[in-house]
């Protein structure tokens, strides 16, 4: 665990927090002045780190110099076919270079997504990449992280703070699924209904904005990123009497779940209801019929982890990274 993690007099992060009766998030930001606070706040943090003999810089170099050639990676849900997969290509390309890949899954809980970036630390990887849970309350845990190792966002993100993120262009992919309606899909016929996976994440927060801007679905239904959720949003879909309809969803796990349900009442897809993705996960292609979604360009974003890890180590501070999607149409939509 992270608290093994100990400098001068076997002081940690923890300890001074807990002399300052502050939280973690308030020691890194006090210690490394990356953001405004009250100088009052601010003294008091660095008084307890002085009584205490606590040196946060001392313990970065230390930390970053010990290699242990391993990346830790923290995904919100195992269970998401597209965290998984990600997992699976993030692994791969690190294997290439010899780099082991540690992975946990939050579960979607921010107390476990802490644990498991303490227990990262504890482990001494090089570097961490993590998808964070909550686009709020996820910050304590990246910013512990970042105090002591290089550390990404990827795929989604927390605004505003100085930690790098790779991800796609959730805004334009909508723009594609946008332009894509107004040309070869009859709204007036089946008309458009948004099933977004909720706010709390900064992708789907971003994609249910971005279409909301610029086109008017006649319902618009937030849950979470989930198989069930996408049952649940159908079965609602059905009981407002809705026959007939045009489903964006924010994820291809939605997706799945709006047609599984509908499929089960007896609608067929697409002549009752298309229903439209975002991520392009390998059953995409599987699913009957086959999904028409937004492909995220997984490979590139990948890629740039690994650049953007060299890069952490240098000079100017790494530049985050947002990549162009792709519409595909198949049989769904």
């Amino acid at each position: 665990m992270a608290q093994e993690r100990r400098n001068n007099g076997g002081v940690t992060v923890f300890d001074v927090a807990e002399h300052a009766g502050v939280s973690i998030a308030t020691v890194s930001r006090a210690l490394s002045g990356t953001r405004s606070m009250s100088e009052g706040l601010r003294t008091r943090v660095q008084d307890s780190a002085r009584t205490l003999g606590y040196q946060v810089n001392l313990v970065g170099r230390a930390l970053r110099q010990k290699k242990t050639s391993t990346l830790g990676l923290i995904i919100p849900d195992l269970e998401n076919p597209f965290f998984s997969s990600l997992a699976q290509r993030i692994s791969r390309r690190f294997g290439e270079s010899e780099v082991d890949v540690l992975i946990a899954s939050a579960d979607n809980d921010k107390a476990q997504e802490k644990r498991a970036v303490q227990s990262f630390l504890g482990r001494q990887v090089d570097a961490l990449v993590m998808i964070p849970t909550d686009e709020v309350e996820s910050e304590e845990a990246l910013l512990l992280a970042s105090e002591y190792v290089p550390t990404i966002q990827f795929d989604r993100q927390v605004p505003h703070l100085p930690i790098p993120y790779i991800g796609c262009d959730n805004a334009a992919g909508m723009d594609l699924v946008g332009a894509y309606l107004e040309t070869s899909v009859d709204t007036s016929s089946q008309p458009v209904i948004l099933v977004g996976g909720g706010e709390s994440s900064s992708s789907g927060r971003e994609r249910s904005s971005e279409f909301l801007t610029a086109q008017s679905p006649v319902l618009h239904l937030e849950g979470s990123f989930s198989f069930s959720w996408g049952q649940k949003a159908a079965k609602q879909i059905l009981k407002r009497g809705f026959q007939t309809a045009t489903i964006v969803t924010g994820a291809d796990v939605i997706a799945l779940g709006v047609i599984s349900w509908l499929t089960s009442a007896g609608h067929k897809i697409p002549d009752d209801f298309r229903v439209i993705g975002f991520d392009d996960v390998g059953v995409a292609q599987l699913s009957h019929p086959t999904l028409t979604t937004v492909r995220q360009p997984v490979e590139e974003m990948t890629e740039a982890i690994k650049t953007l890890m060299q890069e952490a180590t240098g000079s100017p501070a790494p530049t985050s990274q947002r990549f162009a999607p792709e519409l595909i149409v198949r049989a769904s939509g």
